[in-house]
């Protein structure tokens, strides 16, 4: 994939609102995402499992970034929840991979009335494409909690309220790390 700097034409991703080259990568509807923001996903994914080591550790915390980032209207409401849950769980308890996973799973099966989540207009500055072409290792791990922060952040303080009482009531304290 060539960069946004590039003199080809660009498409906006609807989501994060990078403009990123048009590409020929296939869309999907389970993210409100342009072809070329999921390319840019695909291309970070493979990023972090070269650099697993490193950077395996924030495996969830970048889908769940990717995902509070690009809500769909046609995505069940529990994908956002989700979503805003790993963040929450990652920046403001501590808990790792795992443990959001696990919470995800303890969640699905003792709950079913989940709320219909809005996202804001926008939903940080930092996109995947900023997160994967911030240069080295070390660069594309802060920038990643970076993004990740800022995604959470950017979401009504009433989602963010909803998102942790919903956690903590579902999910048994020993998924929490603070």
């Amino acid at each position: 994939m060539n960069s946004p700097d590039d003199t080809h034409e660009s498409r906006r991703c609807p989501g994060c609102h990078a403009d990123l080259p048009r590409s020929d990568w296939p869309g999907e509807t389970k993210y409100n995402a342009s072809p070329e923001c999921l390319e840019v996903a695909g291309q970070l994914l493979g990023y972090e499992i070269e650099h697993a080591v490193e950077l395996g550790y924030l495996h969830q915390l970048r889908i769940d970034a990717y995902g509070a980032q690009h809500v769909s209207p046609q995505q069940p409401p529990i994908g956002p929840v989700f979503a805003l849950n790993g963040l929450y769980m990652y920046l403001e308890r501590g808990s790792g991979n795992l443990d959001v996973r696990t919470a995800h799973s303890i969640m699905a099966n003792s709950y079913d009335d989940w709320p219909v989540l809005t996202p804001p207009s926008t939903v940080g500055r930092l996109t995947a494409y900023d997160v994967l072409n911030a240069g080295s290792v070390q660069d594309v791990e802060a920038a990643l909690i970076t993004w990740a922060d800022q995604v959470w952040q950017s979401w009504p303080a009433a989602d963010q309220e909803l998102i942790r009482k919903l956690t903590i009531a579902l999910v048994p304290p020993r998924h929490f790390r603070r």
